[in-house]
């Protein structure tokens, strides 16, 4: 899902409103003969700068192939983290590759690469791990969602939207135009097994997980060892619902865990999607980036 966040300005922006608008009143000088000193000209300066915050309030996207320095390659930060980029295969709901993603690789900004490690670790002691699904995702994938959104195409629905209509994605929030996920703070991440617990689990989980829906995926996220979270991921129905009320206990305690563990590191959920979370102190909280995901 692609959540609707407010965003605003900052310097890896395409476009410098400031110096812009700066720009604009020297040519209103030179041309009008305005004189911006005056108490006239101060007072159309400020209600120029009061409508250009009002529309920074809303967000900049920063159109750009240049990543920024200060994002890392989990796989090697931390290559103990299991990586499930599913935006980079036909696995997920679009059934095929997503634009912008030129490589299964998970980008994040470094304090949100350093926290999902640390919050690893923590399951790691627990005999456990975390599975990433996706980190940073390119503002034109966004828009791919978007544009996808908007056809008659829904070759996934059965494993994706079984219970809502296409028509309804955009009213229902599973839809947006922006996603806090290309801030680079935010993750889709979800809980397995180590390896030597998994086999045993499988065949345990089986029959809860095909009591529910969107579980077309499940055998396959039982392969990896994944814990039972009621939902496969990037389901769009109540049921993914951080706190929804009719999942099994096992799942319930699941999703419990998986916020607990997040949170203790730093990272909220965003309540409709169990497997979503954002970096409360994200460097970058203004910004929408568009750099391609690539595997270096």
């Amino acid at each position: 899902m692609i959540d609707l966040e407010v965003v605003s300005n900052d310097r890896y922006a395409s476009t410098n409103v400031a110096d812009d608008f700066e720009k604009v009143l020297s040519l209103m000088t030179i041309k009008e003969g305005l004189n911006i000193t005056n108490d006239f000209g101060a007072a159309l300066k400020a209600a120029i700068s009061g409508v250009l915050s009002l529309m920074l309030s809303f967000g900049i996207n920063a159109e750009t192939n240049d990543r920024p320095a200060g994002f890392v390659n989990v796989a090697t930060f931390a290559p103990e983290i299991m990586l499930s980029i599913r935006y980079a295969s036909a696995d997920n709901f679009l059934g095929r590759v997503v634009e912008g993603y030129e490589a299964p690789s998970c980008w994040l900004v470094m304090p949100a690469a350093e926290a999902l490690k640390q919050a690893h670790l923590v399951l790691e002691a627990q005999g456990l791990g975390l599975i990433v699904f996706d980190c940073y995702r390119p503002q034109r994938a966004v828009q791919d969602f978007v544009s996808w959104a908007l056809t008659k195409e829904a070759s996934q629905k059965a494993a994706y939207f079984p219970r809502v209509p296409k028509s309804e994605l955009f009213a229902k929030g599973y839809i947006a135009r922006h996603s806090s996920h290309s801030r680079g703070a935010t993750v889709d991440v979800g809980i397995v097994r180590s390896a030597s617990e998994t086999k045993a689990s499988i065949e345990a989980n089986h029959e809860a997980s095909q009591a529910s829906v969107c579980q077309l995926h499940a055998s396959q996220d039982q392969r990896a060892g994944m814990l039972d979270f009621g939902s496969s991921y990037d389901c769009f129905d109540v049921i993914s619902h951080t706190k929804h009320p009719t999942i099994s206990a096992g799942a319930k305690a699941n999703r419990e865990l998986l916020v607990e563990t997040m949170s203790a590191v730093g990272f909220s959920n965003y309540q409709l999607e169990w497997w979503h979370f954002t970096l409360d102190a994200e460097p970058y909280p203004t910004v929408y980036f568009d750099f391609p995901v690539l595997a270096q």
